[in-house]
């Protein structure tokens, strides 16, 4: 599937023994979903970090509410 949105760090599972900081796709229409790289740490990612803040495209699978991302670009 293709996403399109804005990347940025949110904290989740706040409250909880879960919770931590997380980047989070978050979509035009409201929708976020936890990003992670396929074959990529789970909890801390350099070269998913890079894309906080700017606008993405990506490819992926979404399992339980994240995006795991095959693929991706900034477009310019």
């Amino acid at each position: 599937m293709t996403f399109q949105g804005r990347v940025v760090r949110k904290r989740l599972s706040t409250g909880s023994k879960s919770e931590h900081e997380a980047l989070v796709l978050v979509t035009p229409d409201g929708q976020e979903y936890k990003l992670r790289r396929q074959e990529g740490n789970p909890f801390r990612d350099p070269e998913l970090d890079v894309l906080e803040g700017k606008r993405i495209e990506c490819e992926g699978i979404v399992r339980n509410g994240r995006i795991i991302m095959t693929s991706w670009s900034v477009p310019g």
